[in-house]
């Protein structure tokens, strides 16, 4: 009896051990795949061959998948694997698979046999090359089945709550917070399962960790029921086990915190030590750590302008490439556009590579957003222009910024000012090399680019322009495009989900403007502006009133 298992990876067994035949080349796979999930639907042809051979002629098309049908079958031995002709289906007296058994237990409201069946995603790191359309099937049902697992593992807990099993309820709820760790909702849940249970310790430390996440992955502030819940439970903690955890908690606490002041004064002591004679730098406002660096703002005397100065962190720099780096800089400092943040100078000293960066006078982008939700469109396209426009003068000189976001967008009396260009570009190149395991990615997952997100070298200018228009799309509609509490199902979403109306969101968006939205988010990169002067031909030709 032949076994197809799917989630967590793909493996293909005969009588419990996997098949190393011509049946697991990877198309084959894709093949049985994409049958078994149609379950008791039946698959037609004309769609596997648009899933798999989508830029082969039709004819050759065709034959292949008649060879590939042919090995399977020759290669597993069994000539009646497939049921039907014109579409096909598994036979289940040659086959099972996981994917049909799950959608069974779930129609049957078997909810602990499927929890028991999801062994993790659905095909994870599973891909066949030159298929896009079954990479964006794949990322869908991987949505589908990760959405009945979650159903089923609420279901649990719901029970188990309802029957006062209180171990039990903590248990599924934990297990609901790490497949979905900035859902606000499980996060409250849990806590409160926590408390139930007499842990109320625990769900403070939880709150703690689950709001560190929300600002690392999605760069915004936790739902503040979570902190609010978080202090009614400190101010109700008594009991002698709580104190001692609480204790421990607090220790633990003051050591980090007692390292990181030590880190901080180590730092502060070399900025004084090598760039004090040129450089007053606030010691009294907190460094702003930002992905692999730490900043502190400053004076710079001799041009009478305030600015950030910047540390590459240790561990990036002992692996960094830091001629490729300040190749790089170099690139940096020599725009000279208006709305992009000046980068004054940058080396290296004591093993300790830093650049210097002007400080733009206003509020950050992402800061209007909280407080206004939605901008005026007469607003959004100004901020929309100025953003344009840091990006065509960057383009020019072959440098991307690679994780615009509104946190980088500064909003002063001149106009729009872009921070960071560059900067995460050049740390990626500096540390993509031989001496590391893998290039070191960086960045919000709200706003990069579906090539960035898989990690593709051959990203270029067109990732920021999809950054671009997740801005706007943001400023105009108060929320980025997909929007999720799951990071796993906002990221899935611009692999397979359809473009989220603008206009359904804010009806006085014009078409024309929605239009340019869409095109930069377009999945494709070959879809989107080929550049940002397309892109700023693209708004200036907007009616003026708008």
């Amino acid at each position: 009896m032949l076994r197809l298992t799917t989630f967590g990876g793909i493996q293909l067994r005969d009588e419990g051990e996997p098949h190393v035949g011509g049946a697991s080349q990877r198309r084959r796979l894709a093949i049985l795949t994409v049958v078994a999930a149609g379950g008791s639907q039946p698959v037609s042809r004309d769609k596997l061959v648009g899933l798999l051979w989508p830029e082969t002629d039709a004819e050759r098309a065709r034959h292949a998948l008649r060879q590939a049908l042919h090995a399977i079958q020759q290669a597993v031995g069994q000539d009646t694997l497939f049921v039907g002709t014109s579409a096909l289906q598994l036979d289940p007296a040659v086959i099972t698979t996981d994917v049909q058994d799950l959608e069974a237990a779930a129609d049957a409201g078997e909810h602990q046999r499927v929890v028991a069946l999801y062994k993790g995603p659905f095909l994870d790191g599973f891909f066949v090359s030159d298929a896009p359309a079954f990479e964006h099937w794949v990322d869908a049902q991987r949505t589908r089945y990760a959405a009945l697992y979650t159903a089923a593992l609420e279901a649990l807990a719901g029970e188990a709550d309802a029957r006062g099993d209180r171990a039990g309820a903590v248990a599924w709820w934990r297990r609901l917070a790490a497949e979905q760790p900035v859902s606000a909702r499980y996060a409250l849940r849990l806590m409160r399962a926590l408390a139930d249970a007499g842990d109320r310790t625990g769900a403070i430390q939880f709150a703690a960790v689950h709001q560190a996440v929300v600002r690392q992955e999605l760069g915004i502030d936790p739902d503040p029921g979570v902190a609010e819940l978080a202090t009614s439970l400190r101010a109700g903690e008594t009991g002698a086990p709580s104190v001692v955890r609480e204790g421990a908690q607090v220790a633990a606490g003051l050591r980090a915190d007692s390292a990181r002041a030590r880190a901080r004064e180590r730092q502060l002591a070399w900025l004084d030590r090598t760039l004090g004679s040129r450089y007053d730098v606030d010691v009294g406002a907190a460094a702003a750590r930002s992905g692999a660096v730490v900043g502190y703002q400053a004076f710079d005397r001799a041009r009478r302008v305030p600015v950030e100065i910047h540390l590459l962190d240790a561990g990036v720099a002992a692996v960094a490439d830091v001629d490729v780096l300040r190749a790089r800089l170099d690139r940096i400092a020599a725009i000279g556009d208006p709305h992009v943040a000046r980068l004054y100078e940058h080396g290296q000293a004591d093993g300790i590579v830093f650049y210097v960066v002007a400080r733009p006078d206003g509020a950050s982008l992402r800061d209007r957003i909280a407080r206004e939700h939605q901008l005026p469109i007469a607003d959004a396209l100004s901020v929309a222009r100025d953003v344009a426009a840091a990006l065509e003068s960057a383009h020019e000189r072959d440098v991307m910024h690679g994780d615009l976001r509104p946190k980088y967008v500064w909003l002063t009396a001149a106009g729009a000012v872009v921070s960071g260009l560059g900067i995460v570009e050049a740390i990626m190149s500096a540390t993509a090399h031989e001496r590391t395991s893998t290039t070191l990615r960086l960045g919000s997952p709200a706003y990069q680019s579906p090539e960035l997100l898989i990690g593709d070298p051959r990203f270029d200018a067109r990732s920021d322009i999809y950054s671009f228009g997740c801005i706007v799309y943001e400023m105009l509609a108060g929320e980025v495009p997909y929007a999720s509490a799951s990071p796993t199902h906002m990221v899935s979403a611009k692999f397979s989900a359809p473009f989220p109306s603008l206009r359904a969101r804010r009806e006085s968006v014009s078409p024309a403007l929605e239009a340019i939205v869409q095109r930069c988010i377009a999945r494709s990169p070959s879809d989107r502006y080929r550049d940002a002067r397309e892109l700023r031909d693209a708004l200036d030709a907007l009616p003026a009133d708008r």
